[in-house]
């Protein structure tokens, strides 16, 4: 196997796991806002929650209060739970926009360069 399918490999199994971890947390989150003790209706609560975990803005709050007052986890620990995305993809925006930057200072030369390079021919 060559590198970048089993990086694809590695990063499904990654986001795979983060799911069940993010579902697992919206669950937890509904069986304890409505109380439910009864094991078929957290069987279905954690079906519905296979839909609710990826909603924009409530699943991530309801992840954050499962992860948070039913695990005991740190505030921190779950807003990366559910915000890593923007995190790695904050990380990269940065990276991507230094080297933009540095790219146009490089041209920027390269023109300065070149217009001294034309006033020196036509002398």
């Amino acid at each position: 196997m060559n590198k970048i399918s089993s990086l694809l490999i590695l990063s499904a199994f990654f986001y795979i796991t983060i799911s069940i971890f993010q579902i697992s947390a919206v669950a937890d989150a509904i069986k304890l806002i409505l109380m439910i003790d009864n094991t078929f209706i957290e069987g279905i609560i954690f079906i519905v929650s296979l839909f609710i975990t990826f909603t924009p803005f409530v699943g991530p709050i309801l992840g954050i209060i499962g992860a948070v007052f039913v695990w005991d986890w740190n505030i921190l620990f779950a807003l990366l739970l559910f915000f890593w995305p923007y995190f790695f993809g904050g990380i990269a925006w940065t990276l991507f926009s230094k080297n933009k930057a540095r790219k146009r200072e490089e041209e920027k030369s390269f023109d300065a360069e070149d217009a001294e390079i034309i006033e020196e021919w036509k002398k």
